[in-house]
Formats: structure tokens, sequence, C-alpha cells
């Protein structure tokens, strides 16, 4: 009894402090409820704690989420708005991401790109806005403008492999298939298990000539519906864009290419894909460090990406990357993977501990 006499004069003397925990308790059980899938109720907890705190900009904004995942498009903009009017400063950026994604699933993609515009401009770059404006920059097919804000976003934040996809895709689409496979590698770097690594694995294999073109494009992430035929992944008899772009000279590659495959081809036997993937790709590598020369002009290709990966193709653990990058698509990859979990974690170690270079 006096116990619970102790619990009243605190609720009665302190009652900001005690609804505010209620108030973060409920919007914690709704956060765990929406990462389980379980939205509706995620809501109701978030509801719950707006009877506590009608002003919480933290519930609001979590309901804007949680209405998205149920595509209700209409209630995430609400939501959304409202915490965006409010300019609260941990969530106002964020609640511009949500925002501008309901507008696009209701077809109002030139609003969400000015709204994503007007973000920045009170917001100041972000990797997720220039991220988001490069994605809705896509679904209009403005390529031009895609590229342009995800390398914004890539230079901003070098982990989100959401923007090294974006990035792949766009650079096959205008024909820089050199720079697209380097792209792609980037992001089976940063998430190499996924459905969607293996549909960009086996979109890059058919830039590289590894395998031909299906009749049905590969399916992409980030649309609903495949409306494009990929300008580089390549029939038998159709060869891709050679001529000079960013100082490279594509040629060099697509010759290192086919030579590698015409080599590896003996007494009428195809190799192995995934054999035929590691020797074309060193050669691929191995062309561009010698490009590399130092009179490329300056940008994240000839800076970032081709030092990044010279340096893993000298490296000891080039066969593990290969395998690394390579286990959502072949079930040989996984296998080794798992029956070498020593050599697997040294990779790792390797890659997000080592020398400066690498990192």
């Amino acid at each position: 009894m006096k116990k619970i006499y102790i619990l009243l004069l605190f609720i009665l003397f302190y009652p900001p402090l005690y609804a505010q925990k209620s108030e973060q308790n409920l919007i914690t059980e709704g956060v765990n409820l929406h990462d389980s899938g379980e939205y509706q109720k995620a809501i109701e907890k978030y509801q719950q704690a707006l009877s506590v705190n009608p002003k919480s900009q933290q519930a609001i904004y979590e309901m804007a989420l949680s209405y998205l995942e149920l595509k209700d498009y209409e209630k995430a903009s609400e939501y959304s708005t409202q915490v965006i009017d409010a300019d609260d400063k941990n969530l106002s950026m964020l609640a511009y991401c949500v925002k501008s994604e309901a507008l696009t699933e209701m077809n109002q993609t030139d609003k969400a790109i000015e709204l994503l515009k007007e973000a920045i401009r009170k917001h100041g770059d972000h990797y997720l806005l220039h991220f988001n404006l490069a994605l809705n920059y896509y679904k209009i097919n403005d390529t031009g403008n895609t590229l342009s804000h995800v390398k914004k976003a890539i230079d901003l934040n070098k982990s989100n492999s959401d923007a090294f996809l974006l990035n792949a895709y766009a650079l096959n689409d205008v024909g820089l298939w050199v720079q697209s496979i380097l792209s792609f590698q980037m992001f089976l770097l940063t998430e190499p298990d996924s459905q969607r690594s293996k549909n960009a694995f086996e979109e890059m294999l058919q830039i590289m000539r590894v395998k031909p073109a299906s009749e049905k494009p590969v399916e992409r992430s980030f649309i609903q519906q495949q409306l494009y035929r990929n300008p580089s992944a390549i029939h038998p008899d159709r060869i891709p864009p050679l001529t000079i772009e960013q100082g490279l000279n594509r040629n060099y590659i697509y010759h290192a290419i086919t030579t590698t495959l015409d080599s590896l081809k003996t007494h009428n036997e195809e190799p192995d894909l995934y054999t035929t993937f590691t020797e074309v790709n060193k050669a691929v590598l191995t062309v561009l460090e010698k490009e590399n020369d130092g009179t490329k002009e300056k940008n994240a290709f000839w800076t970032f990406y081709v030092p990044f990966f010279s340096h893993i193709l000298h490296s000891d653990y080039f066969e593990t990357y290969c395998r690394y990058i390579s286990v959502s698509y072949f079930p040989e990859s996984l296998e080794w993977w798992n029956n070498n979990k020593a050599k697997a974690e040294d990779f790792l170690n390797w890659f997000e501990n080592g020398d400066s270079e690498i990192r």
C-alpha cells in the first residue's frame, strides 16, 4: 500500500516526467511492431503516445512511416507534412523523404522532386535527399539528373548500397557499361546476398559478355515494371559502345574481354561460368589499372573506383572477393564461403579494417 501511495505522489508532483516516459515507451513498442511488419498495431501504439502528448513529433513521424508501409499514401503524406511544418530539427529532413515517396506512389513525381529540392535548400546536402531525388528522376527516365544526384549521394555516403545499385543501372542505360560494371561490384560488396544482388549479378554478367542477354530483361530494383532494354546487355552479334568516354578507350576493355573469352574456350568446351567471370573480371581490372596512368581527367571513376579495385586485384584476397560478391548467384560460391570461414573472416576484416587505401 505504501509503494502505491509513493507512486501516486510521484505521478501527482511530476506529471510531465511520467507522461514523457509513457510516451517514449509507447513509441518504442510501436517501432518494434513496425519492424516486425505489424504496421496497423504500430499505428495504434503511436496513437496512444499522441493521447499522452499530442505534439509528439516522433510519434507523428513514425505514423507516417507505418502508413507508407501500408500503402496508405494520403495519410503518409498528411502525417509527414505535419512533421515538416513543425520544423523538427531531427525529423524534418526524414519526413521530406517519406512525403516525397508518398507523392511518387500517388503519381505526383514532379511534386516529389520539387519537395526534395526544397528540403536541400532547407537542410543542405544529405545523401538521403540526393538519393531520393536521383530515384525520382530515374523513374521518369531523366538519366542525366539521376546520375548527377546519385553521384552526390555516393560522395556523401559510400556505404549506401542503394546508391551504388541505382548508379550502376543509370550508367548502363546511358552506355557507360565499363563504369557500370564497377558500380555493380561496389553494390555487391555492400550487399552480396539478397535477391536483388542475384539480379544485379546477372545483369553485370551480361554486360561483361560472360553470359548472353536473355530476351526478357533482368528484373531491376526501384521500379515496378521493366520498361527498358539494356544497351550493354550484349547479344552475340551486338557490340557495345566503344568510343572514348571520360578518358577511357572502351575498345581496350572490349578487346580484353573477347580475348579472354576466346582463350578460355578449349576443344569446343565451354568453361564453367564462375571461372569465366573471375578471369574476365581480372582482365577488365588489369586493363583499367594500366590505363590509369595519371593523365586521365580527375573524376571518381579514375580517382576512386579504379584504384579501389586495383588494390583488391593485387591483394591476397582477389579469389575470396570474387566468391564474396557472387554468393547470391553461384551455389558453389556460397558453399565455398561456408567451408572457408577463416578465409572469409580474414577478407572481411581486411576489407573493413585494412589499410587506408582500401578504406
